[in-house]
This record gives C-alpha cells, sequence and structure tokens, in this order.
C-alpha cells in the first residue's frame, strides 16, 4: 500500500494509546461534494499542533463522514487522493462488504482530542474461495499518519489483525517505508511470484527514455530521449526476437465489459483449482472491481473463446505515473482452463501490440506472477528490483497458516488485494 505511516518513526511507541471503537454507523451512499474543506482542515490541525494535548490520541472506527479529513490527510502526507464517489465505492457495491454492511467497519483513524484525524487505515473486504470454502480476507488500504503521531502508526495497522470475523489479513502494495511495520507484527512473504521485481517491454522506445530522464533530473531530457531511445532499441533487438500479436485469431475477443460467460468461466475455475486459494472472479466481484477504470477506457479484457465458451482470458490496467510522465500499462490478470495456459503469451502478444499504437511507454508485470509452473515461460527484457516485497499476508487461525506456507496453495497475481484498484 502507498504509505506515510512509517516514515521514520520508533515502531513500539504505542503502548499507552487509547482504543476507542465506535458501532459501525448505518451506511447511506455519502454526498458527492468536492474537497474545498481541505485547506479548513488543514488550518484546524496546526492549531492543534500550536495547542499540544497531553491526552493521548484515539482509535475510533472510521466513517463516510471522515472523508473530507481523511483526504485532507493523505494530501498533505503526499499520498494520491480519490473523489469522494469513488472512495466510497471502495466499500459500497463491494460483494462482501454488502453482505456485511453494518458489521465491517471501512477503517480506523487516529484522531486527537479535538476531533482532528491525524492517521487512518482503510478496511477493504476480499473474498477468496479455497478447498470448496469461502474465505475472508481484509486488507489494509491508504494507511497514513501525520509525522507528530507516527509512533502510533503500529496500532492503526493492528486493528486489521484484531478481527475475528476475517480469515486472514492481506497487503499487496506495502511500500518500503511500511514493510518494517508489517514484519514487526509476524506477516509473512506471499511465497510465489517475485514481489521486489518488475518485468517490462518497452513499446515506445523515446517516449520511455525521456520519461527516464526527466525522473532523473538531467536537462535536455527531449533531445537526449532520441539516442538513449535508439541505445534501447538496438539492445532489445540483439538481446530477442521480440513478441508479434496474432490479430488474425478469430478466437480472441476484446470485450468491453464483463458478460454472463464470465460466471461461468468463474464457476469451472473454481472448480479446476480447488486445492488453491483464489480470490473470487465472479461477473459482480469484477464489474465491481474495474468498474472505474472501465468507465474511463483504462481498463482492456481480453477473452479467448472455444465457439460460445470463455476458455481463458487476461486484464490489462492503464496505470500512469504522473511525476515522470510515464505510460504504463499493467498486466492484472490473466486465468485459464487446464490445456488453455499456453493462450498466455498470445494474450500478452495483444497487449504489446496495442500499447504500440498507442504510444504507450512500457507494459509491465508486477510481482513477476506469471513466472510459477503451469505457465509457459515469457522472458522479459528488463527485470528491475524494487525496494520492497509488496505482497504479505498473516492468517488468523494455526490451520489456515500452516497451509498458506506451502507455495502449492498460492496463484497470485496483481488482481489479488489493492493492486489494482
Amino acid at each position: 500500500m502507498e504509505s506515510a505511516a512509517t516514515q521514520g518513526i520508533g515502531l513500539y511507541q504505542d503502548s499507552n494509546l487509547m482504543h476507542q471503537p465506535r458501532s459501525s454507523p448505518e451506511i447511506s451512499r455519502p454526498s458527492t461534494t468536492g474537497r474545498s474543506e481541505f485547506q479548513n482542515e488543514t488550518t484546524t490541525l496546526k492549531k492543534e499542533q500550536r495547542q499540544p494535548s497531553t491526552r493521548h490520541p484515539k482509535i475510533r472506527e472510521a466513517c463516510f463522514e471522515d472523508y473530507t479529513q481523511i483526504a485532507a490527510l493523505q494530501s498533505r502526507n503526499g499520498l494520491a487522493t480519490r473523489s469522494r464517489e469513488e472512495w466510497a465505492a471502495l466499500w459500497i457495491g463491494n460483494p462482501v462488504f454488502e453482505q456485511r454492511r453494518g458489521q465491517w467497519p471501512i477503517g480506523w483513524v487516529l484522531e486527537t482530542e479535538g476531533g482532528a484525524l491525524v492517521g487512518f487505515i482503510g478496511n477493504l473486504p476480499v473474498a477468496y474461495s479455497y478447498r470448496g470454502q469461502d474465505l475472508v480476507a481484509a486488507t489494509g488500504i491508504s494507511w497514513v499518519v501525520d509525522p507528530g503521531y507516527r509512533g502510533y502508526s503500529m496500532s492503526l495497522l493492528g486493528c486489521i489483525l484484531r478481527r475475528k470475523d476475517v480469515d486472514f489479513a492481506i497487503g499487496t502494495t506495502i511500500s518500503a517505508n511500511a514493510e518494517q511495520g508489517y514484519r514487526a507484527l509476524g506477516w509473512s512473504r506471499v511465497p510465489v511470484g517475485a514481489w521486489d521485481k518488475s518485468e517490462f517491454w518497452i513499446t515506445n522506445y523515446r517516449g520511455f527514455s525521456e520519461s527516464v530522464l526527466r525522473m532523473k533530473s538531467i536537462p535536455l531530457s527531449w533531445a537526449l530521449s532520441y539516442p538513449a531511445a535508439a541505445g534501447l532499441f538496438l539492445r532489445d533487438k540483439i538481446t530477442g526476437p521480440g513478441m508479434t500479436a496474432d490479430r488474425s485469431n478469430s478466437r480472441i475477443e476484446p470485450c468491453g465489459q464483463f458478460d454472463s460467460r464470465f460466471d461461468d468461466f468463474w464457476a469451472e475455475l473454481k472448480h479446476q483449482n480447488h486445492n488453491v486459494l483464489l480470490a473470487v472472479r465472479s461477473r459482480e466481484t469484477l464489474d465491481w472491481h474495474f468498474q472505474y477504470s472501465l468507465r474511463r477506457g483504462k481498463t482492456w479484457i481480453l477473452a479467448f473463446c472455444e465457439g460460445s465458451r470463455l476458455s481463458a482470458y487476461a486484464i490489462f490496467n492503464r496505470q500512469d505515473n504522473p511525476a515522470s510522465h510515464l505510460q504504463r500499462v499493467r498486466l492484472i490478470d490473466f486465468q485459464a482452463f487446464r490445456g488453455f495456459e499456453a493462450v498466455l503469451p498470445v494474450l500478452l502478444g495483444w497487449g504489446l501490440q496495442k500499447c504500440r499504437e498507442q504510444g504507450i511507454h512500457i507494459l509491465e508485470s508486477g510481482g513477476c506472477w506469471a513466472v510459477r509452473p503451469g505457465l509457459p515461460k515469457i522472458p522479459a527484457p528488463y527485470s528491475p528490483t524494487l525496494p520492497s516485497w509488496s505482497y504479505y499476508y498473516k492468517a488468523n487461525s494455526p490451520e489456515l497458516r500452516t497451509t498458506l506456507k506451502d507455495p502449492a496453495a498460492w496463484v497470485p497475481t496483481s488482481f489479488d488485494g489493492d493492486a489494482s484498484l
């Protein structure tokens, strides 16, 4: 998760924190007013910091009415914010949340005596299937604490683990600053994939080169991008043949939405993968998960069909880096029935070609999740190491804890948790 909660803190300074939970409020669709209150919230916080209290801040359950203060908290700590509607939609419409309406806290806030919010962690419910059982995972999202209160960060994270109505907890976007906190509380690395690495293919050499030069603050990045692009292009030509798309394959079908075939596909996929932990991919769940990115044209759904039967699919998602002007598409998910695993390079080649046509700089697969037994090997030309292992978990029961230590129980992808939300 993107986190400003653990930067430069002492991890064990929270023993006197008052934990004061509040019963879950009645959930209704929140107002769609804008963020004009951000400045007022920051002013209030500064006044409180000038008049420090001897009392400790308290932890309480978050509610939708906290949006303005939470967004202001994220903004002043350098994290991206969502609109009120999109933030609330992380829970409203979420199939697991709707099933537990009124019984699932959307998260927890750290609140000062004067009512200012100085910390937050979201609590996102995610459904899983394993050996015929329906499991629920809690995903901590948007963990953020103001600098003066970061000694209380671990208590916020601990709220995720204290709930007994979840089977396990996961974190799928854990930053280098947050990783220490997860490890201190006994979370484990997911044993499949390489979640401290990324694989990518360059699909626009000049655009990619300029974004890298810009990120390194090199002057004349636009002019220097041309020779840099030529060098990268020659390198890729020499080291590998590259991948091409077979657009003539009539069994490949781009989809504008998730239709009823995805429910049929999920029922069979679950049956064929009885002994592995799978995030639920029903049509209802997929619609909720990708609703905003589909609406904005940032999600590509690519199906592989045998007649009218869906046999495999891949999901790509546009996730740019505005700071460096990097245009990026990520391979989020690939699922296939037995015997159709070899479709992966075909669908990936289609995605690469579409990136080239649209001038997108790279196609990336984070966590190297596709490098596992049963899937064809597709070596990427670039595989940088990242600052942290981004995918951790912790099971509540001893039995599940033992089960999840076995790599054979896992088939993780970037669909898991909040990695593609």
